[in-house]
């Protein structure tokens, strides 16, 4: 008997690692694109990972059977597409749990961040995702990975903070001594034509003192003296502070990810 099962045992993985080793750039095991779809994102995949010298992996699954989606997908990262040149990243959708995650090798991490890198492709296909236009989500997915690709290979630095489209200030044409330059510029004329204009009314004049707007002799002061009415102390409790810390995705590994 456990001659048997441990039998069964071995087929089962040995089929488990043949299905796993036969995964294309885009795999649905949940039964959600159509093979046309599939044929085209196939292809826009192949073509991006030609230009970048990159690995795309996108997965689709009925359901991880309760299966950590974090150690999943790094595990489908390191087993089927860890070997782009200038790094590896997979996006794997959970279907019955609703989840994805966005799994990155340590050489992909340097240019796209778990940061902005990954914040910037879930603005880009979560929407779709979530409205269930799978095909847009994935070719939204790919597109933002070219882009930030793009953006590193241009800059020689991830994307962060930043607004991709122009990639930077200077070819947005923005200069920051340009425009402080202009602010004090439009500062200086504005006061000289203000005091120009007034200086061109005849009905108004500048006064030395406060008592010079009224007509002399008008007005008499008998006393002189400065009196305290009174004050308000308010006391109010400091209130204490803390500090707080948090921690990261550890290992080889950096990525993301979400419900939709």
């Amino acid at each position: 008997m456990k001659k048997f099962f441990g039998l069964l045992a071995l087929i089962v993985a040995l089929n488990f690692s043949a299905v796993e080793a036969s995964l294309e750039s885009v795999t649905d095991n949940a039964g959600i694109l159509k093979p046309t779809e599939v044929e085209l994102l196939n292809q826009m995949i192949a073509e991006v990972e030609q230009t970048h010298k990159i690995k795309i992996g996108v997965v689709f699954v009925k359901s991880l059977e309760g299966r950590n989606i974090v150690k999943a997908a790094d595990d489908l990262l390191d087993q089927n597409f860890n070997n782009g040149m200038n790094g590896s990243i997979l996006l794997l959708v959970d279907m019955s749990g609703r989840k994805y995650e966005i799994s990155t090798n340590s050489r992909m991490s340097e240019r796209i961040t778990n940061s902005d890198g990954i914040s910037f492709l879930k603005e880009k296909f979560k929407s779709s995702l979530s409205a269930g236009n799978y095909f847009v989500a994935v070719n939204n997915f790919v597109d933002g990975v070219g882009e930030l690709m793009t953006y590193y290979e241009t800059n020689g630095k991830a994307y962060g903070n930043q607004n991709l489209t122009g990639f930077d200030q200077t070819s947005a044409g923005i200069d920051p001594v340009t425009a402080v330059l202009a602010v004090v510029m439009a500062i200086f004329f504005g006061v000289m034509i203000r005091s120009s204009l007034i200086g061109s009314m005849s009905n108004v004049h500048h006064a030395m003192e406060a008592t010079d707007y009224l007509k002399r002799n008008t007005v008499k002061f008998t006393e002189k003296r400065d009196t305290f009415l009174f004050k308000n102390v308010k006391r109010r409790m400091r209130s204490g502070g803390g500090k707080r810390g948090g921690g990261g995705h550890g290992g080889g590994h950096g990525g993301g990810g979400g419900s939709f």
